[in-house]
């Protein structure tokens, strides 16, 4: 169990990358559909080939190895438009408070798990969510200077479907028997659909011009340097990490708390590298909304 504790903390502070990535992709005008599309592409390749070197799931039941590729590949077409919309909300509003928002999804599968696995949930585990959801709230209030533009439905959408996303990505950890299914062939399944959704949306807006525009971007180095933070960043932890470390509280019982504390991590260093390197502002009461995230990370691990 505290492994897959260790496990999950570090995938969140490799979360930080991502927020990064999103943030200033916009800025170097880098267009995100097309990045994600080549980023999912790139992490497809890398995946099937080392899946294929160690070998094809083949000791895996039907069932539960249906159930994880379903599971992973609709995780990544939501994983598209969680990425995109937050990327939309990143260009209008203050970045830490947008990035924030979007992880109180953590709840989600917490809830989920409990209600549909009788993952266990002890009363500090309850203390450790509420506190966090707690320092989310804090987070939120106040004005920030760099806010232009609508931004708090696009966080709330994202929000939503970052929740959709995390319960189909913890849920083929909540069946022994998917074990199998390694870490790169999970993140294989996933990028497929992430690939899939840059596809579905690079289609609906640019029609017939989506050719040419996959070929134009083709040459941009920002874009380039985004893929290779984001899909090092992707393969790394998700191979290693996410998936071993899901499995592992899932195994001890205690699945319902992976994505609190990997949640809880990436705030932490997320708000770390907003306060180093975009010089972003904090209150008071943000300030106690940090405190608090760190209380309830130690509450969910009791």
């Amino acid at each position: 169990m505290f492994r897959g504790i260790i496990y999950m903390a570090i995938v969140g502070a490799g979360w930080t990358i991502y927020g990064m990535v999103m943030g200033w992709a916009p800025k170097r005008k880098v267009n995100v559909p097309i990045m994600l599309f080549y980023s999912a592409l790139a992490a497809i390749a890398v995946c099937v080939s080392a899946g294929l070197l160690t070998g094809f799931p083949k000791d895996v039941p039907p069932l539960p190895h249906w159930i994880t590729f379903v599971a992973l590949y609709l995780c990544g077409i939501l994983n598209f438009f969680q990425l995109f919309l937050m990327s939309k909300a990143m260009e209008r509003g203050p970045n830490c408070i947008i990035w924030s928002l979007i992880q109180s999804a953590f709840v989600f599968p917490f809830v989920f798990g409990v209600a549909c696995f009788h993952a266990r949930c002890v009363v500090w585990n309850v203390v450790g969510v509420l506190l966090i959801i707690g320092a989310l709230v804090l987070y939120s209030i106040g004005k920030s200077n760099n806010v232009t533009g609508r931004w708090k439905m696009l966080a709330f959408i994202a929000m939503m479907v970052t929740g959709c996303t995390q319960i189909l990505a913890n849920l083929p950890s909540y069946f022994p028997e998917a074990e199998g299914v390694s870490g790169i062939w999970r993140t294989a399944y996933f990028s497929m659909g992430l690939g899939s959704g840059t596809i579905i949306q690079t289609l609906v807006e640019q029609g017939k011009k989506l050719p040419s525009v996959i070929k134009g971007s083709f040459l941009s180095l920002d874009m380039w340097i985004c893929i290779v933070l984001l899909q090092s960043t992707e393969i790394l932890t998700s191979a290693f990490l996410l998936y071993p470390g899901m499995n592992r509280l899932a195994a001890a019982g205690v699945g319902a708390i992976a994505y609190p504390i990997t949640v809880a991590s990436s705030i932490v260093s997320f708000d770390l590298y907003s306060l180093a390197l975009l010089r972003e502002k904090r209150t008071p009461l943000q300030i106690l909304g940090m405190v608090m995230i760190l209380a309830g990370i130690a509450g969910l691990c009791l």
